[in-house]
């Protein structure tokens, strides 16, 4: 555990640091990769996906989530073993503490990685979603050794 605090610490610097970049640099869309990949600054005041919620319920979910993710990992799935689950869970609560923080104290979570005519994200997102990936695939690889 006391590796991660450094971590912990420098993942929502980058993130909040990127968000700001955002914020302050991206008046327009730049377009990244073929017309398809663009930066481009969003404000997401609702959670996941742009689900509206009201903002009380928002805040409340969100604390829920991040203090939910925390109690399940160190409950049911902590093992100082098995290092690649640790960095999956570290990923998702990594950025969900990024994503927390801003979502409680600016009410709007700043997004500025858009694939056209799909999502508009930012690297909080990514991370929860390659954390969230990694466990998946673990999960399937320890059923597929348990199934006969």
């Amino acid at each position: 555990m006391k590796y991660f605090l450094t971590p912990i610490v420098l993942v929502i610097f980058f993130d909040l640091y990127s968000k700001n970049f955002a914020l302050n640099y991206l008046q327009e869309k730049v377009n990244i990769l073929w017309n398809f990949f663009f930066l481009k600054y969003a404000e997401n005041t609702w959670i996941a996906f742009s689900i509206p919620l009201e903002w009380l319920a928002l805040k409340i979910i969100t604390i829920i989530l991040t203090w939910a993710i925390i109690f399940y990992f160190f409950k049911y799935e902590y093992n100082e073993k098995n290092k690649l689950l640790s960095v999956s869970f570290w990923l998702i609560l990594w950025w969900a503490i990024a994503n927390w923080y801003e979502r409680i104290f600016n009410e709007k979570v700043i997004d500025f990685l858009w694939i056209k005519y799909f999502v508009i994200f930012n690297f909080a997102d990514v991370a929860i979603t390659t954390g969230a990936i990694i466990y998946l695939l673990i999960l399937f690889k320890e059923n597929k050794k348990t199934t006969p």
